[in-house]
């Protein structure tokens, strides 16, 4: 008991030293609620839920272990997650890689930010190849902090700025799959090509694309999975109006390149098309 309350010291002081009280969230999402439960946050370090009955401003979980393991070998890593948590409730979206580009946006500002988010590349670095269906690769994570943030290549991990060149070599080699859909309706959810999932799509973002696996010609199967449709309401913020479709397909290639899916949906009846760029 003594040496964890010692550790947990240790953290705070490293904490105090990146300035992390420094930041603050802006004014339209002070009236959120934070709380500590790890049983909430599903072993993650962070969980928030969109604004309901019961909590009209949302609510964010976050787990002071998960926080603590974080912060013994990357002092003030933690704190970007917390950041992470305002940001799907800012945009009002479940897309991790946009949370992560709105808190290295928000902490990109001042020199206790940024040493947090050099501290969470270090991290994610960490973390690698390791693959999670909706937050991608640890290097992928990193990647999109690290360019969203504007930190300087040369300050970053060796091991990411290594994982930029491959990301860049396998969209050249390999080609890529990005989404499209008619606004106002938005969509995200899970690209599947041949039985292996590739990662998290959204089609508000029409410049984000994920490097297809190496396709042989002929014909393959498509499938998106757990896909939530959107509508843009005020200030841009994203509204949940159908959750869990899914929808196959299948397309033909002859060589490498990219290509597009465009979603469609009527009512709960979810659509994609596959063509060339």
């Amino acid at each position: 008991m003594i040496l964890r309350v010692f550790a947990l010291c240790l953290i705070s002081l490293g904490l105090s030293h990146f300035g992390v009280a420094q930041w603050d969230p802006p004014d339209s999402l002070r009236g959120i609620p934070v709380r500590n439960d790890c049983k909430k946050t599903r072993g993650l370090i962070g969980m928030s839920f969109q604004p309901s009955l019961f909590n009209p401003h949302g609510v964010i979980y976050l787990c002071p272990d998960r926080a603590g393991a974080i912060d013994q070998r990357h002092p003030g890593a933690s704190f970007f997650f917390r950041v992470h948590e305002y940001g799907h409730l800012a945009l009002g979206t479940r897309d991790e890689a946009a949370a992560d580009a709105w808190a290295a946006e928000q902490l990109s500002h001042s020199d206790a930010g940024r040493a947090t988010l050099r501290a969470v590349l270090a991290h994610f670095a960490d973390i690698g190849e390791k693959f999670a269906p909706y937050y991608g690769t640890g290097f992928y994570r990193g990647l999109n902090v690290a360019t969203i943030a504007g930190i300087e290549r040369s300050a970053w991990p060796r091991p990411l700025q290594a994982y930029q060149q491959k990301w860049e070599d396998r969209l050249k080699q390999n080609g890529s799959i990005s989404f499209r859909s008619h606004l106002p309706s938005v969509f995200d959810g899970l690209v599947v090509i041949d039985g292996n999932t590739l990662g998290f799509f959204d089609t508000l973002y029409s410049d984000r694309s994920l490097p297809l696996p190496l396709l042989n010609a002929g014909t393959h199967k498509l499938s998106l999975v757990n896909v939530w449709s959107y509508q843009i309401g005020q200030n841009n913020k994203l509204q949940a109006s159908m959750r869990g479709m899914n929808a196959t397909t299948s397309f033909t290639t002859s060589n490498i390149g990219d290509l597009v899916g465009y979603i469609s949906a009527a009512d709960s009846d979810l659509s994609v098309k596959v063509e060339g760029r």
